[in-house]
């Protein structure tokens, strides 16, 4: 799973092209600046001049020096207004390789150059798509409009598809954005193209995001959360043990950090590999990841089970497996029971449809602080996180946890005593 989001164009082919404008001209070799709208400011992108007709270059450089507002070093700078479409190979270290002036666009506004829709007009997603309402605002502060939305989806799906693939997908929906009214849906619309894949459950017709043009699609749909099973569809065996650790507000979450070091504690001893994640609200979730085909649900119970009753034992005061909230007394509710057939957790990096535009993100180990805060991990930040290519989980689905068995068959046989 590991891939640059930073450089989504990393692969050269000649087939990119994308909107910019002019902010200058190179006196010293005779190219022109162009720039984007990059998380709403202006960033040099690079410069060309191959493509361009001789009457088109003399024009374009009039242009400039009639309608220059200073100069940098070498270079005639120009305010934003004219537009032009280029072709490039690839995007390395914010610049644009080997561009190539295609036309001018006349008829764009200078600040629809962003970033984001450079992203999404060059992603590999099927014709039937058409993103609608680009412009609409989905979070308030920081401001997250529904290109951003979806330019986030393009850039993490090489991390967040790994888990969509082959579980029945549940998602909360915002039509309106955070601030209006949000619905479950499970059904797939009777209106949804025809490359999205569905399976049949229970008599309902769950969608499967197995690839980037269904991701893209339901975001256009304003999908905000993405909920999956712990198994795939093609079995009933879980794929992976997760712990729900659900402190009572969001200043609680300290208790959660504590949970969470007393987990690894536990998980360490049994030799088990973990990875923690941010709920994405006010909370901590842990995953372990088990072989395919191996333990049941009554199985893993066993497990999840007696590690919150030891917790619980152990820390009564900050720990309780009290479903009911108002018999919780300001603890921390260890939700061992949401791991169960039917039930879903929320996907490692989905957003949230919470006020900040939080995401479930994956965590190392060492971040698990007192320092940790979960209102800092937004998109934003998150792309920002990944732009090497590391993902906490980068190695999830390769581990198998043997260890986990002794112990579940430990348990079974304590069990059977009494």
């Amino acid at each position: 799973m590991d891939y640059p989001i930073n450089n989504i164009f990393s692969k050269k082919r000649s087939k990119y092209s994308g909107s910019f404008f002019l902010i200058g001209f190179s006196t010293h070799d005779q190219t022109f600046q162009i720039g984007i709208i990059k998380e709403r400011k202006i960033v040099r992108i690079g410069s060309f001049k191959k493509g361009l007709k001789q009457n088109e270059k003399e024009i374009l450089t009039k242009t400039v020096v009639d309608n220059q507002n200073g100069k940098e070093n070498e270079i005639i700078m120009v305010d934003p207004s004219i537009c032009v479409e280029i072709a490039f190979q690839s995007v390395e270290n914010e610049q644009l390789i080997n561009p190539i002036f295609k036309s001018f666009l006349l008829q764009q506004d200078w600040e629809q150059c962003t970033w984001d829709r450079l992203i999404l007009n060059n992603v590999p997603i099927d014709n039937e798509i058409k993103i609608t309402h680009p412009e609409k605002i989905i979070w308030n502060d920081p401001s997250v409009n529904k290109e951003n939305f979806l330019a986030y989806l393009a850039q993490i799906s090489p991390f967040i598809l790994p888990f969509l693939e082959k579980r029945l997908l549940t998602t909360i929906r915002y039509p309106k954005g955070i601030t209006g009214e949000s619905f479950f849906q499970k059904n797939c619309p009777d209106y949804a193209p025809k490359f999205i894949k569905t399976v049949e459950n229970d008599g309902i017709k769950y969608i499967i995001c197995n690839d980037l043009s269904t991701l893209i699609w339901l975001g256009n749909q304003l999908a905000i959360e993405f909920h999956i099973p712990f198994q795939t569809v093609d079995s009933n065996y879980p794929i992976e043990i997760v712990f729900d650790l659900d402190p009572p507000c969001k200043e609680a979450f300290p208790l959660a950090i504590k949970a969470a070091k007393e987990m690894r504690k536990i998980f360490d001893s049994f030799n088990l590999i973990s990875y923690p994640k941010l709920s994405g609200s006010k909370g901590l979730q842990i995953h372990i990841p088990i072989k395919r085909n191996t333990l049941t649900y009554n199985e893993t119970r066993l497990f999840t089970s007696f590690i919150a009753d030891y917790l619980v034992e152990k820390f009564p005061d900050d720990f309780t497996i009290e479903r009911l909230k108002k018999n919780r007394g300001g603890r921390l509710y260890l939700d061992y029971v949401q791991h169960g057939e039917g039930k879903t957790i929320i996907c490692p990096y989905s957003t949230r449809g919470k006020e900040l535009p939080t995401v479930a993100t994956p965590l190392y180990w060492d971040e698990i602080t007192d320092q940790l805060k979960f209102e800092n991990y937004i998109i934003p930040m998150v792309l920002n996180r990944l732009s090497s290519g590391n993902c906490p989980m980068n190695d999830y689905f390769e581990q198998e946890n043997p260890s986990l068995y002794d112990i579940i068959n430990a348990l079974k046989e304590n069990k059977n005593k009494f």
